[in-house]
């Protein structure tokens, strides 16, 4: 400040001098003045309008597909339930009849987590109030919290939840309150969340870039203070199975505590390293749509067995069908069997004898026993898809390799899906069953209650746990797509959002500084929903809080500097609270050497198989009875096999397409004498299914037993002789619960004259004894749930009573199960 800028000494050059020290000061007021600097012109080139202008032609045309796809499918996404609500109450100016009637109609308005409104859903509500007046009686009340605002993937707009708290919705001005008691948490969680996130968000809250000011809390649970309250786990190399086994640790103290304990992520793939091990400490735990069900073991089996029977030429899926447990040839094995001839189909080369004998002696093995079951699946090609498929599933011991229950479960729900797909045996979109699995997640075991839980963040909202634990900090996420048209809607103060536009630029081209600046408010959008994800983590714990994290660190004349965490992970989002403990971590460790790969709780990578001589159990008398079977341990193998042996379950199989034809006739004119008749039809039936030649007698007596029961039966005889529309027999039914698909398939269903929906589950079970009742209890609590979740599937398609009940046409017996 001197003379060649017009000042001379004295009272403006001091006034300004002091002026610029204190601004200099002012590190947020520097930001600005630099993003402004950076700011683009704002102006489309000649190739970007192009671009543009084809998108937004497109884009119209794009919307009216989908609308054909929503009446194609009889459903709608969330957006367009939104959108139709706003069509149904007109414009401001032109309101329909509903609108004025609501008007009419309805006095008080209450939104809960208002902080996670969209821009249509902020625009309903501006529309149903629209005619309110001060002092009229009627009342808006919502509810929120803008710090937990965390589903900006469902475009959700926390700056709405602002817009609101300043200025009201349409004409109705609110009034704020704050809450500030914990509820929840011991004094030492609280206080040490009031720390450090005061330095974890934004000085004041900000509608054009949605940060969020923090807002104290006052502890009020009652619960002691303890030193213990957060615990901050530093790593200087990401471990993630030296972590686990870490995470291991904290959990089993919890749980010899007594205390409950939640395992909170960003993302699912954070915890592929804990479930195995939690699984080999014999430690059951419930993971709530955190698995799909794609990924799971014997899923993938099954879905390269049904790939590899619909397609001989899909040597992928063949591959995968031979590397299998139930098979289990070595890489070298397969490679041997390929070798030198791409052209030919894994169904060709299984049957070249000079290839075979080119294998060693327990290859060879292997390979003959799944060879002709392969082939003559192949071949036959009989029955649904889901018949084919778990047909021969069942005939290479499929069910042998299940490990746990969860997987038997697992195996159900793949083939429940395969029947919902089947058309005449096929599949009629062959990319139709990746499509519907990706949907699918693998059920919780059934073993597990509430102590141990695995789930993401944004699952635990609105929850609490005595001990949380959240690992991974340190892991950088995905890199953020790059779409085609990049958009924003932002708030500007009283004025309608902006709509900010811009293509991305072509192949080859420089960036494009509009696309780059939107994709940048987008990406800043995404680093303050961070800091409000790593608060909603923070505030589920009740006693304890464990935080996993890691970085590196970088020695130069022998002093260690912490290096930055990874850029967007959720320990960057919460270093200024966590830089101090990584500092402590570092100065008091002499070495800092990464941890041995070795201190993972052992990880085995050998091939998982069935041993070479493994035969099927033999035939249990009880036809009900699931036979459990523990298999010798070799070096490859220690498998676990629970299930029905498989002339048992080809019976039971046999008996529902007994049923079902009946059903689908006219049962009046079946009899003891004419199912006899078809004895030869039965018996094919029976060794189609893979009932070995020495075992077929006694199945064909089980099945006529059966059916002859149930025909004779009071009970049974209404069942299968009820009538209309409403009858179904192999009902196979999907319905979306939420955001989750249900499937199941019900053996008989019918409408009584009372208007109450019957569901019936057929059962094979034979019981010998005398307390004949005790048994049907014992069975109908066993599968009481399986019963609910057919009956939870029909209430999501009608209204009316729902009952249910098992048949057993062995015993000739029906016994009602209560599904309320």
């Amino acid at each position: 400040v001197d003379t060649n800028l017009g000042f001379e000494a004295g009272g403006h050059k001091t006034r300004l001098t002091q002026v610029l020290s204190e601004l200099n000061a002012q590190d947020e007021l520097l930001e600005l003045f630099a993003r402004a600097r950076a700011l683009p012109a704002p102006d489309f080139e000649a190739v970007q309008w192009q671009a543009l202008e084809a998108l937004l032609a497109v884009l119209p045309f794009c919307a009216a597909q989908l609308q054909v796809l929503f009446s194609e499918r009889g459903e709608v996404d969330y957006a367009e339930v939104a959108l139709r609500a706003l069509t149904a109450l007109g414009t401001d100016v032109a309101p329909t009849d509903l609108a004025l009637a609501l008007d009419m109609r309805i006095r008080h308005l209450l939104v809960d987590e208002f902080q996670d409104t969209s821009f249509n859903q902020f625009t309903l509500l501006e529309r149903l109030t629209a005619g309110w007046q001060s002092g009229d009686g009627r009342s808006l009340f919502l509810v929120g919290d803008p710090m937990q605002s965390i589903y900006r993937f469902r475009e959700a707009e926390v700056s709405l939840f602002l817009r609101a708290q300043q200025q009201g919705i349409g004409g109705v001005q609110l009034e704020p309150l704050t809450l500030n008691r914990n509820f929840r948490s011991q004094p030492g969680i609280v206080n040490w969340v009031n720390a450090g996130f005061s330095r974890v968000f934004a000085a004041r809250s900000d509608l054009l870039s949605g940060a969020v000011s923090y807002s104290p809390s006052i502890a009020a649970s009652g619960l002691a203070k303890s030193a213990d309250a957060v615990a901050v786990h530093v790593s200087f190399s990401r471990d993630a199975e030296r972590e686990a086994a870490d995470m291991l640790a904290v959990i089993r103290a919890a749980r010899t505590r007594g205390q409950g304990v939640a395992v909170l992520v960003r993302g699912r793939q954070h915890l592929l390293a804990l479930m195995p091990v939690l699984r080999r400490a014999a430690l059951p735990f419930r993971a709530v749509e955190l698995e799909k069900l794609v990924r799971r073991p014997v899923v993938q089996d099954l879905l390269a067995l049904t790939r590899a029977l619909l397609h001989p030429a899909d040597r992928s899926a063949w591959l995968a069908v031979l590397r299998a447990p139930w098979c289990g040839l070595k890489l070298a094995d397969l490679q041997v069997l390929c070798e030198d001839n791409a052209g030919a189909t894994l169904p060709v080369l299984l049957q070249d004898e000079t290839r075979r004998t080119a294998l060693d002696a327990d290859a060879q093995r292997r390979l003959a026993r799944v060879t002709e079951i392969l082939l003559d699946a192949g071949h036959l090609r009989r029955g649904s898809l889901r018949e084919q498929v778990e047909q021969a599933w069942m005939r290479l011991a499929g069910p042998a390799t299940c490990m746990t229950e969860s997987d038997t479960v697992d195996a159900e729900a793949y083939l429940a899906l395969l029947e919902t797909l089947d058309e005449g045996g096929m599949l009629a979109e062959p990319g139709a069953l990746l499509e519907a699995l990706e949907e699918l997640y693998a059920l919780p075991d059934p073993q597990a209650d509430d102590g141990l839980q695995l789930m993401t963040i944004h699952k635990a909202k609105g929850l609490e746990f005595d001990v949380v634990i959240v690992p991974a900090l340190g892991a950088k996420p995905r890199n953020r797509t790059r779409p085609l048209l990049a958009h924003l809607e932002r708030i500007r103060g009283e004025h309608d959002p902006d709509l900010l536009l811009s293509p991305l630029n072509a192949r080859g081209s420089d960036q494009d500084p509009l696309y780059e600046l939107v994709h940048a408010l987008r990406g800043e959008q995404e680093a303050f929903e961070n800091q409000r994800l790593m608060y909603v983590a923070a505030t589920r714990a009740r006693h304890q809080l464990h935080l996993f994290g890691h970085t590196g660190y970088s020695e130069k004349d022998g002093q260690r500097s912490l290096r930055a965490p990874a850029a967007r992970s959720l320990l960057a989002t919460l270093w200024p609270a966590l830089q101090s403990d990584f500092r402590a971590a570092l100065d008091a460790d002499p070495v800092s050497q990464p941890h041995a790969p070795e201190s993972a709780a052992g990880v085995s990578r050998r091939l998982r198989r069935l041993p070479v001589d493994w035969q099927p159990p033999a035939p249990a008398a009880d036809l009900g009875g699931a036979e459990a079977e523990t298999l010798a341990a070799t070096p490859d193998n220690v498998l676990e096999f629970e299930w029905a042996g498989d002339t048992l379950r080809h019976v039971g199989s046999v008996v529902h397409r007994v049923l079902q034809r009946i059903s689908e006739d006219v049962p009046t004119a079946w009899s003891a004498e004419r199912l006899r008749g078809r004895a030869t039809l039965l018996r094919g039936w029976l060794h189609e299914a893979g009932v070995p030649q020495q075992e077929l007698d006694g199945a064909l007596a089980s099945v006529l037993d059966a059916v002859t029961r149930m025909l004779a039966d009071p009970d049974g005889r209404r069942i299968l002789m009820a009538r209309g529309p409403e009858a179904r027999s192999e009902y196979a039914l999907s319905c979306r619960d939420g955001g989750r698909l249900l499937t199941g398939v019900i053996d008989r269903t019918f409408v009584d004259n009372d208007g109450t929906r019957w569901i019936v589950d057929y059962k094979t079970s034979r019981h010998e004894g005398a307390d004949l009742d005790a048994f049907l209890a014992r069975e109908a609590e066993r599968y009481r749930v399986q019963l609910a979740g057919y009956a939870r599937l029909m209430r999501l398609r009608e209204q009316r009573p729902i009952r249910a009940g098992l048949y057993f046409p062995l015993l000739g017996r029906f016994h009602a199960v209560d599904v309320t």
